[in-house]
């Protein structure tokens, strides 16, 4: 079981503004050059992706997770927003794993930091949202 209320204090220090919250596009794209290009965004200088709009409308759904993880319904809700974004840029589910890495980058650089045990957390919800979605049959 993911400790759900560690998570959400982590995501309330997360210092969302227009600044920043295309910092995980930035860190996905930089991370995962290929995932850049379904978003038609391999030419796209890196510091420019926190400031397009898009990215910005679509950064931090991870945000949402720690609140939805107790209740398998809202998890799976909150999964959907994930599935509906890569399914319209043509993103396989099974590219989700590429996910964390970018993830963790943000919180680091605009949470405060990262704990140990946050990242422990953060990885099992992860690994959880990863399974569940094999689970549905997305990949």
């Amino acid at each position: 079981m993911v400790n759900a209320d560690l998570l959400q204090k982590h995501c309330q220090a997360y210092k969302l503004t227009k600044d920043t919250a295309g910092e995980y596009h930035k860190q996905l794209f930089t991370r995962h050059p290929e995932i850049a290009a379904y978003y038609n965004a391999e030419d796209i200088d890196p510091d420019s992706i926190p400031r397009s709009q898009k990215f910005i409308m679509q950064g931090q759904q991870e945000l949402q997770l720690p609140a939805a993880s107790a209740d398998d319904k809202k998890f799976r809700s909150a999964m959907c927003e994930f599935k509906e974004v890569f399914s319209d840029n043509g993103i396989p589910m099974s590219e989700f794993n590429k996910v964390p890495d970018a993830f963790l980058a943000a919180m680091e650089k605009n949470a405060g930091g990262m704990s140990a045990e946050q990242k422990k957390e953060w990885q099992a919800l992860f690994a959880k949202a990863y399974a569940d979605m094999k689970t549905w049959g997305w990949y």
